[in-house]
């Protein structure tokens, strides 16, 4: 192995010296070979010393080695100055070089980022559009089975997914249920009654116990996914719970044909579109319970009314009244079957308490529409003044019957004596009961009745 020798590096001002000095040697000796020929001696380097020593003019003459040396040494510093300012400025313009390249990489990185950051920006404002079209096309949805169907419709439509399932949970929730599907697959899953064990095998499982979304990006590799054959194009899969506050009451589940479809920010912004499908379902199911309290209210309110119509008839028996065109009379049992041409029947709360009979003496009379309009009307509120003369006749019974119950009570609360007691009670309950035999027994625990 060879190695190459070391070489002394001398800048410009010690080679400009060097030179300068050796440029100066040149006067000494011309003035002293010129001093030894001037002389007549030999010459030789005897005569060359000896006039060295005798001729004071060569030791000015000596001295050109050292001045012009300096002088050229001097010349060689401001050339070193100058290359070194070369230098600084060469290496200043390749730094300025670097940091062009530099900014021009930076810039061409931070360029990059602003497009990826307003493509993703762009991505988002498009789901956010697409989950406040979804909002505005359910909210005015009330029943369940519609409502379910078009949120799964409006969602495939607006993001583009190959598949959108809403899971419910049955009522011991331990199965979540698919309840709406949008497409063909999961119309065949609905008329299997597709279910899957909460906590058990496929995301929708996952989620619906744990409360927490989850995400497939690659369904061949992820274990929790559950292999659907009626879904062969699936690729990759999220799912989010349906919640109300802590209840999880389902699951709304995502399928798309593209491998790594969804990402972390995906789940923040469908997770609003949960959020929103949650609240549609809540209100959905709100709405039907009061349509069934309601309807059930209604009908408990028909039978009563039709109870108390039917008690009220009872004991205040009215076959109704009829106008002749002079006179009001009362209807008489062979008049019902009295001919008419128009029968309007008085509706109460679902309950018909009688029957409007128009009738005239032209036969071929025809009834025109502004005149049952007005009959019907009329039948309404006659059904409805009817009702409320006969709660203000039971309010009056009712006044009367208290009335006269404190009156005895006062009566008898003043008394002190058994026997008075006992006696006024029996006369007070006569007065108020005119025909009735009344009698007070005391019964010993040994008698039997």
């Amino acid at each position: 192995m060879t190695s190459k020798p070391n070489r002394m590096h001398l800048n410009e001002t010690q080679r400009y010296a060097m030179f300068g000095a050796a440029f100066g040697f040149t006067f000494p000796l011309i003035g002293t070979f010129l001093e030894v020929l001037f002389s007549n001696l030999p010459l030789n380097i005897f005569s060359m010393l000896y006039i060295q020593r005798t001729d004071p003019l060569l030791w000015i003459v000596d001295t050109a080695p050292i001045v012009i040396g300096m002088f050229a040494a001097y010349a060689g510093r401001k050339q070193d100055i100058l290359t070194e300012v070369n230098n600084q400025l060469r290496e200043r313009e390749n730094d300025l070089k670097n940091s062009q390249v530099n900014l021009e990489q930076y810039a061409n990185e931070r360029t990059a980022e602003l497009v990826i950051a307003n493509r993703r920006n762009e991505h988002r404002a498009a789901q956010l559009e697409a989950i406040a079209h979804i909002a505005r096309a359910i909210s005015s949805i009330q029943i369940l089975s519609e409502l379910l169907s078009q949120i799964t419709k409006t969602i495939s439509e607006q993001f583009g997914f190959y598949h959108v399932g809403i899971f419910l949970l049955d009522g011991n929730k331990e199965y979540a249920v698919l309840t709406a599907a949008n497409s063909e697959g999961g119309k065949i899953m609905l008329e299997h009654n597709h279910r899957l064990r909460v906590g058990g095998t496929g995301i929708v499982g996952f989620v619906t116990n744990t409360g927490q979304p989850r995400i497939a990006l690659d369904v061949g590799l992820d274990t929790a996914h559950f292999n659907n054959p009626d879904l062969p194009d699936t690729h990759s899969e999220i799912a989010l719970p349906l919640r109300v506050g802590i209840n999880i009451f389902g699951a709304l589940d995502f399928q798309s044909t593209e491998t790594n479809a969804f990402s972390q920010e995906d789940i923040s912004i469908l997770s609003i579109l949960a959020d929103q499908v949650s609240i549609a379902i809540q209100n959905a199911r709100s709405y039907q319970q009061i349509q069934e309290a309601l309807a059930q209210a209604y009908i408990a309110s028909t039978q009563m009314s039709n109870q108390q119509w039917q008690q009220f008839l009872v004991h205040e028996p009215v076959e109704g009244y009829y106008f002749d065109g002079v006179d009001i009379k009362n209807l008489v049992p062979s008049d019902k079957q009295r001919p008419h041409s128009l029968a309007i029947p008085l509706i109460l709360r679902g309950t018909r308490i009688g029957t409007l009979k128009l009738s005239t003496t032209d036969s071929n009379r025809k009834w025109t529409a502004e005149e049952i309009d007005m009959a019907q009307a009329i039948a309404e509120r006659t059904s409805i003044a009817v009702e409320n003369a006969r709660l203000l006749q039971e309010s009056q019974k009712r006044v009367v019957k208290e009335r006269t119950i404190g009156q005895i009570s006062a009566k008898i609360g003043s008394l002190s004596n058994l026997e008075g007691l006992l006696q006024t009670t029996i006369q007070e309950l006569g007065n108020a009961l005119p025909g009735t035999d009344i009698a007070i027994q005391f019964k010993n625990n040994q008698e039997t009745e």
